[in-house]
């Protein structure tokens, strides 16, 4: 089938086509054609771009599945949905399935039933056996298969030489080792950030300096074995200096930071909503700031969605035994846009969702070319959607805008 799309105002930082209108003809999602004038293209379906935006398929470099072993929270296909959704061409998984992602067989299985159009899913690797921190998983192996990168998910690695053993091994074949910074003995059981809210609703608290203690020994690690780091999510302002610090020592270090976090504070949870309920936690409004900030400056790389997908028993509970996390991939563009985009510009916004990530972790980037795949995203930012549980495509519905009205809405193509 062809498309014409006619009038599209691509946003693509660094390159030729940003900040233009494009005449666009697609064969089956492939660009046949790729002129500022217009194109003449008999029988084609036409779609006016006018009132809409094109850039680069978006990059989730964190979200969570469940297959296999949980599929009830979320399959393969009901991610793969949910992202084509909300505009992701590519997602990178977390291992925390079961069983765990933690041999070459099951990097192949994610690959194998997480193929579908216009999406590619990218597992990352355990960086321990079982994630249970104790021996080192067979990194070379799952590299060599197409792991994108290697991740205990949550479960940070406690074990200071184990830590150091990962990233001398990755160094090796040139793997990334991913860091998820919180050291849990500071306040065991805490669940949201430690400060006047937690204080006030007389609940467990976890300290920013959870979160910044890790980072500071993964970082003495990189610096130490010279290898590559990638900082899965950082919430703080003091984790925000180290990485300043480490970079300007000249460390291969990149960090993502969470949606939420930069969406929400901690006054969310005085509702007691257990969808505010995250992991990084949500923070007081000076961190969510110094992100902000971070992303301005450079210092915080990408945006991560952290779409977290639970079943309705693991969130409708007390907020002390609730799941973290919530789902965020088909809500994303829509918030970051609505919320984001005065503080940041569409440029950067498209750079951190889109661009840094594909650079960090070495996927090929989309090309407005004929001949070329056409990995692009379409936006229509003033359009306005009810997100509920007939239009979800997510399996999961642990969201707090569920049954909201948004504005910006993700276009889809018919080829």
């Amino acid at each position: 089938m062809k498309t014409l799309l006619k009038n599209l105002h691509v946003v693509y930082p660094g390159t030729e086509w940003n900040g233009k209108k494009w005449n666009i003809l697609l064969n089956d999602g492939v660009i046949e054609q790729v002129s500022e004038h217009p194109i003449e293209a008999s029988g084609a379906e036409e779609l006016d771009g006018e009132e809409l935006i094109g850039i680069p398929g978006l990059v989730d470099a964190q979200c969570t599945v469940g297959e296999p072993g949980y599929e009830d929270k979320e399959s393969l296909g009901t991610l793969t949905a949910a992202a084509k959704a909300g505009g992701f061409s590519d997602v990178m998984v977390l291992p925390h399935t079961l069983p765990v992602v933690d041999t070459s067989a099951q990097v192949s299985y994610i690959q194998k039933h997480g193929k579908a159009p216009g999406i590619n899913v990218h597992p990352y690797a355990a960086i321990t056996k079982e994630l249970k921190g104790k021996e080192l998983a067979e990194m070379y192996d799952m590299h060599s298969v197409g792991a994108i990168a290697f991740s205990d998910a949550k479960h940070p690695v406690a074990d200071v030489n184990m830590m150091k053993r990962a990233l001398e091994y990755a160094k090796g074949f040139g793997g990334l080792v991913c860091s998820f910074p919180y050291d849990e003995r500071l306040n065991p059981g805490g669940y949201m950030h430690e400060g006047p809210v937690s204080t006030s609703m007389g609940v467990k608290s976890t300290p920013a300096l959870a979160e910044e203690l890790m980072l500071n020994r993964d970082l003495y690690l990189l610096e130490y074995t010279k290898s590559k780091l990638h900082v899965s999510t950082v919430s703080s302002e003091g984790s925000l200096n180290l990485i300043r610090e480490a970079r300007a020592k000249g460390l291969d270090v990149t960090c993502g930071v969470a949606l939420p976090n930069l969406l929400y504070t901690d006054e969310q949870l005085t509702g007691f909503d257990t969808n505010y309920k995250t992991n990084p936690p949500l923070r007081d409004e000076a961190h969510r700031q110094a992100l902000i900030q971070a992303l301005k400056d450079g210092t915080i790389d990408m945006i991560v969605t952290d779409h977290s997908p639970e079943v309705i028993e693991n969130k409708a509970v007390e907020l002390d035994h609730a799941a973290h996390g919530m789902t965020m991939l088909e809500t994303a563009l829509p918030l970051a846009y609505q919320e984001l985009k005065d503080a940041l510009g569409l440029d950067k916004l498209v750079e951190v969702m889109a661009l840094n990530p594909r650079k960090r972790f070495g996927l090929e980037m989309p090309a407005l070319a004929p001949g070329a795949e056409f990995s692009f995203t379409l936006f229509s930012p003033d359009e306005t959607w009810h997100y509920s549980t007939d239009n979800a495509r997510s399996r999961a519905h642990n969201s707090p805008n569920l049954n909201t009205q948004l504005t910006g809405k993700v276009i889809s193509l018919t080829h």
